[in-house]
């Protein structure tokens, strides 16, 4: 899962320095807590050797359910401000996750203008063992061309 990936996803500048690379042989992707309540697949889903997480889904007293371990949290551009009202909790208590943030140009943009990446920007200087990865314009690009397709309607 190298290659191509690492030309995908970007360091947060002053934050993990290091290109991302992942090695898993068997995943869970774990939907939000809300759709995963009485499935008590929490031991199972912990087993896994990466296990993805989406947004802000809380895994504390959900365990259960949804498992304890998180490997990776994709967030959506607009869940970064949901992640920053817990930032303990996210880059400091759960600092061995690895955070890959996605979100359009224009909130993205590294110039100085872009509002979420000055956001993660400013958490990486709290939290400087935070691994924070944002997605570059190239695959934003690319993901934005798959929605079209299957949806039809432009992002």
């Amino acid at each position: 899962m190298t290659g191509d990936l690492l030309q995908l996803y970007d360091n947060c500048p002053g934050g993990f320095s290091e290109p991302l690379q992942l090695d898993c042989d068997h995943c869970a992707i774990v939907s939000n807590s809300g759709q995963m309540v009485g499935q008590k697949v929490g031991n199972e889903i912990d087993q896994s050797s990466c296990i993805w997480r989406m947004n802000n889904a809380p895994t504390r007293g959900y365990e259960e359910d949804v498992g304890r371990m998180t490997m990776i949290r994709v967030v959506s551009h607009t869940s970064v401000p949901l992640l920053l009202k817990n930032p303990d909790y996210f880059f400091k208590e759960a600092n061995t996750t690895i955070y890959v943030i996605w979100g359009p140009f224009r909130n993205m943009r590294k110039d100085g203008n872009g509002i979420v990446y000055n956001m993660l920007k400013k958490t990486v200087d709290v939290y400087p063992n935070a691994q924070i990865y944002v997605t570059t314009e190239k695959r934003m690009s690319y993901c934005d061309g798959i929605f079209k397709k299957e949806t039809g309607k432009d992002r």
